[in-house]
């Protein structure tokens, strides 16, 4: 058992340094705002769209009999 109570012991003063370390920086590191420029490419603001054609329907030249024709 005093293995068990060493290896969690190791944990939390490993855990204590982490969390000491953060909190120092939350405390001592104080961030500095500076204006900030990013430089967008003139293709990312206005894609070009291709259009796929699509495929026309065939058009009736008139050498086909409809039934109305046939019914004349």
């Amino acid at each position: 058992m005093p293995s068990l109570f060493r290896f969690l012991f190791v944990l939390g003063v490993l855990a204590a340094l982490a969390y000491g370390a953060m909190l120092a920086l939350v405390v001592f590191v104080k961030p500095e705002p500076r204006p900030m420029t990013v430089t967008i490419p003139a293709d990312r603001l206005n894609p070009v769209r291709i259009t796929v054609p699509t495929a026309e329907p065939a058009e009736a030249d008139g050498s086909g009999d409809t039934e109305a024709e046939a019914a004349q």
